[in-house]
């Protein structure tokens, strides 16, 4: 029996392109998966620049400030429980990720003191994440936050990619895996 190489290296090629493609289908929809599972579509009537907030050295700061960086924007505040509890994981993200293409913004969403902030980073062993307050209160309403915590994740363009009602585990394989992504997304 003498069979023809040509037709069965031709198969070969094909059958490999066809798992190639398989695969890398179902990666992109575990992605995906991943991300739905975590944020919610964005919302088209917030108005993300006139969040304004301060930091320790009592200078106002915008989100646009931020622009050339993907940042996970979260406004939490101290007398919020399920903020104090995700708090330590936003903390760990900033650790992991956090450099001149990413950054953890958590801005206290609060009329209180700013001691009182800084009090709960001391408790809390926070020391990865800056102390921005804004003491106005109105960055959820800019935002058009439903309650706290709620985090917004944005691209380095300043556009909200997605956002999150309530706490979640922020340093997960999952987020890592979606920031890195938009890391590596060139402008």
């Amino acid at each position: 029996m003498n069979i023809s190489k040509k037709p069965l290296l031709i198969g070969l090629i094909v059958i490999s392109f066809v798992i190639l493609i398989f695969f890398g289908y179902s990666n992109n929809i575990k992605h995906e998966k991943n991300y739905e599972k975590i944020f919610s579509e964005s919302n088209k009537d917030s108005s993300l620049e006139k969040i304004n907030f301060l930091n320790l050295d009592n200078e106002e700061l915008f989100l646009t400030d931020f622009k050339g960086k993907v940042l996970l924007v979260n406004l939490w505040a101290t007398w919020c429980a399920p903020c104090r509890i995700e708090m330590p994981s936003l903390d760990r993200l900033q650790k992991i990720l956090g450099d001149k293409h990413f950054q953890v913004i958590a801005i206290a969403v609060e009329k209180t003191d700013i001691s009182k902030i800084i009090e709960f980073y001391e408790e809390a062993n926070i020391t990865n994440l800056m102390i921005y307050h804004d003491k106005t209160t109105k960055s959820g309403l800019y935002a058009k936050a439903s309650g706290l915590p709620f985090t917004i994740l944005m691209d380095k363009k300043g556009n909200e990619v997605g956002r999150k009602n309530g706490p979640w585990e922020w340093d997960s394989d999952e987020v890592l895996d979606i920031i890195n992504e938009l890391k590596l997304v060139i402008n």
